[in-house]
C-alpha cells in the first residue's frame, strides 16, 4: 500500500510540474499566432504587391494585366502614405503626385508593349523590363508617401529582376540540381533502410 501511494504521489508531482510548462507553451504559441496574424493583416497589401508583380513576370502576363495592376499599386501607396501627412494640402499633393507618377508608368507600359517595340523584344525581356519599371516606380512612390515598406517592395522587385533572368536562362541547370537532390535523398533513404534491416537481423 505504501509503495502504491508513493507511486501515485510521484505521478501527481510529475503532472503538477508539467502543468506550468504546458501553460507556458500554450501562451508562447498563442503569442506567436497573434504576432503572425497581426503581421499578415498589417503587411498584407505590401505582400500582395510583391506577389502580384512576381506572378506577372513569371507567367509573362499581357499589357492589360500591368495596366490594371498599376492603379492598384497607386491606391495602396496613397492609402498607406495618407496618415503620414497631417495637413490636407500635403495629402492632396501626395494624391496628385502619385496619380501623375503611376499614369506616367501606364504610358510607359503602352510604349513598351507597342508593336514596334515587341518586334525587337521577346516576351521574357518585356516582362523583365516591365518589372524593372514597376520596381523603380514603387520605390519612388514609397519615398513620396514616406512608407519604408513600399520602398522595400520596390527594392525586392529590383533585386528579383536579375534573379528571374538567371532562372530563365538556367532552367536546365536548375532541373539537373533538383534531380541530383532527389537522387541523393533517395540514395540516403535506401542506405538507411538497408542499415536498419541489417541491424534488425543482427
Amino acid at each position: 500500500m505504501a509503495s502504491a501511494s508513493t507511486i501515485q504521489d510521484l505521478a501527481t508531482n510529475e503532472n503538477f510540474n508539467e502543468a506550468p510548462l504546458a501553460a507556458a507553451a500554450d501562451r508562447i504559441a498563442s503569442t506567436w499566432r497573434s504576432v503572425v496574424r497581426t503581421w499578415l493583416v498589417q503587411d498584407s497589401p505590401y505582400i500582395a504587391m510583391l506577389l502580384l508583380a512576381l506572378f506577372g513576370v513569371t507567367f509573362h502576363m499581357p499589357a492589360t494585366y500591368w495596366v490594371v495592376l498599376t492603379p492598384v499599386f497607386g491606391v495602396i501607396c496613397v492609402t498607406a502614405g495618407w496618415r503620414h501627412f497631417d495637413r490636407e494640402q500635403d495629402r492632396l499633393q501626395l494624391a496628385y503626385t502619385q496619380a501623375l507618377s503611376w499614369f506616367a508608368l501606364i504610358f510607359t507600359i503602352y510604349v513598351l508593349y507597342n508593336n514596334v517595340v515587341q518586334g525587337v523584344l521577346n516576351s521574357s525581356a518585356t516582362s523583365l523590363a516591365m518589372m524593372t519599371l514597376l520596381a523603380l516606380g514603387t520605390f519612388v512612390a514609397g519615398l513620396q508617401s514616406r512608407v519604408w515598406r513600399i520602398c522595400a517592395v520596390g527594392g525586392l522587385l529590383l533585386l528579383a529582376v536579375p534573379a528571374m533572368g538567371w532562372l530563365e536562362q538556367s532552367a536546365l541547370l536548375i532541373a539537373i540540381i533538383i534531380l541530383a537532390v532527389i537522387a541523393v535523398g533517395f540514395l540516403t533513404w535506401w542506405v538507411g533502410q538497408r542499415q536498419w534491416g541489417s541491424a534488425r537481423r543482427a
